[in-house]
C-alpha cells in the first residue's frame, strides 16, 4: 500500500513539473522578423530623398503589424512568405500618415532585401527601408 501512494505521488509530481511545459503561450511565427524594430534610413525613389526619422517603429508579430511613434498610430494585417512582406491596413488611415514609415498606399508589398536578427532592409516600388531590431 505504501509503494502505491509512493508511486502515485510521484506520477503526481512529475504531472505537475510537465503542466507549465505544455502550456498554451502563442510564439512568434515569423522567425527573425518578429519584435520590435526601429527605422533607421527610408531611401524615397520617387524623390530620391534619403530621411534618417527619429523614434518611428515597427512592430511585427505574427499576422500583425503595428505602427508607432512610440504609441501606436496604426495596426494592420501581415503576410510574410520569407522573402516578401505585404502589409495591409484596412481601416481609412490618411496615405500621408503612413509615409512616416515609407509605406505610400493602404496596401504595400515589400522585397525582403536583407534579414538577421538585429538588421532588416526591405524595399518596395516607393522605398527601401533599414531597421535595426530595438
Amino acid at each position: 500500500m505504501k509503494q502505491k501512494i509512493i508511486r502515485l505521488t510521484s506520477i503526481l509530481l512529475l504531472a505537475a513539473a510537465l503542466l507549465p511545459v505544455s502550456s498554451c503561450r502563442k510564439g512568434g511565427i515569423n522567425g527573425d522578423l518578429d519584435g520590435q524594430w526601429r527605422v533607421i534610413t527610408i531611401e524615397n525613389f520617387v524623390n530620391g530623398v534619403t530621411t534618417e526619422p527619429q523614434n518611428i517603429f515597427y512592430c511585427f508579430y505574427l499576422h500583425t503589424v503595428n505602427l508607432t511613434e512610440p504609441s501606436v498610430t496604426a495596426a494592420g494585417n501581415m503576410t510574410y512568405s520569407g522573402t516578401t512582406l505585404t502589409l495591409e491596413f484596412p481601416f481609412n488611415h490618411d496615405d500621408v500618415s503612413l509615409s512616416r514609415w515609407g509605406i505610400y498606399t493602404s496596401e504595400t508589398t515589400f522585397k525582403i532585401e536583407h534579414l538577421t536578427s538585429s538588421h532588416l532592409i526591405m524595399a518596395s516600388s516607393w522605398a527601401r527601408i533599414t531597421l535595426r531590431k530595438f
